[in-house]
């Protein structure tokens, strides 16, 4: 089995183990993570852009456990490698009593080619990957420089980065049912859901 194959994922846990993990231990793993993703280290680009991501799920994931306290073991991935070899990584999936796929964009307006793509890359995993066949997948862009912003796109909930926790709370009221495995998600096969 490939190196890459054996790691899916830059880091996981569940919520409470994010909110204490140090921000520099998070970093380094999903730099690690990319090297052997890609073969190349991480651009300068890409690390404001993880540690603003961080810091923003911090404060929202810390305002959503006030409310939901139950929810911080629910599992969080960052940087989950989808298994069809394509090269796609969601920034993040939150496995509750459903997937939601979160990705961030550093916009304040939304532009369709980043709605399309996570229309894309959800699709891909309710269908692909077996660990997901059953369960309900969710699909979150994230408008980084927007303000009170939540809006629908078909299945695509958009939302600024202030709306978070709002929208994991009442999303995670609307489905129901134990969480789910995260051992048993992450390393599930890949075939497509029969019809």
């Amino acid at each position: 089995m490939p190196e890459k194959n054996s790691h899916p994922c830059g880091w996981s846990g569940s919520i409470h183990d994010f909110l204490s993990l140090a921000k520099a231990d998070w970093l380094a793993a999903l730099q690690v993570h990319h090297q052997r993703c890609v073969n190349c280290p991480a651009d300068q680009s890409q690390l404001p852009e993880w540690d603003h991501e961080f810091d923003l799920l911090a404060k929202q994931l810390k305002q959503l456990l006030q409310v939901k306290p139950a929810l911080g073991s629910c599992t969080i991935i960052f940087e989950y490698e989808l298994p069809d070899g394509r090269g796609g990584r969601p920034d993040v999936i939150i496995l509750g009593a459903c997937v939601f796929v979160l990705e961030f964009r550093d916009l304040a307006e939304i532009l369709q080619t980043h709605v399309d793509q996570l229309e894309a890359c959800a699709r891909d995993l309710e269908r692909y990957p077996t660990g997901s066949h059953q369960y309900t997948v969710v699909p979150i862009l994230i408008l980084t420089r927007a303000k009170e912003l939540i809006r629908r796109d078909g299945d695509i909930i958009i939302l600024s980065p202030d709306r978070i926790a709002d929208v994991l709370t009442v999303q995670s009221e609307l489905e129901t049912g134990p969480l789910i495995d995260p051992v048993t998600w992450i390393t599930a096969g890949y075939s497509p859901r029969a019809p």
